[in-house]
């Protein structure tokens, strides 16, 4: 939820054009993950919805960071809401309000977050 909660990013007038459309994206990214979450609320709109657009919020956010430690900053935070949505889907799998298909397409994120945070600490790949 601190993600979707948080605030759209500032475009500034002396941004270089390749940062201000990596703001631009995430921003657009996050409205619609604000509008999305809103939907989901309201029961209209499905888990899957919810999945594809934090994929697509998660990878502007890295994106945005040139700095390999900035990238694993952010791939961690990503990799700590998967797990806590991971833990929260598994209930609804078993209350019957979730598929297992949605439960293993988040693990399936889950696991390239983790993969891309490793690759961000340890660039040799050693």
């Amino acid at each position: 939820m601190a993600v979707i909660n948080g605030p759209i990013l500032e475009l500034k007038d002396d941004d270089p054009p390749l940062l201000r459309l990596k703001k631009e994206r995430f921003n657009a990214a996050l409205k619609e993950a604000k509008a999305r979450y809103d939907l989901y609320n309201r029961g209209l709109t499905r888990i899957p919805e919810l999945i594809d657009v934090g994929e697509r919020l998660f990878a502007a956010e890295v994106e945005l960071y040139d700095d390999p430690e900035k990238k694993a900053d952010a791939l961690q935070r990503q990799l700590d809401v998967y797990t806590e949505a991971e833990t929260h889907l598994e209930k609804q799998v078993k209350d019957g309000l979730a598929t297992q298909a949605d439960l293993e397409r988040l693990r399936y994120d889950k696991l390239s977050i983790q993969i891309g945070l490793l690759k961000a600490k340890n660039p040799s790949g050693q």
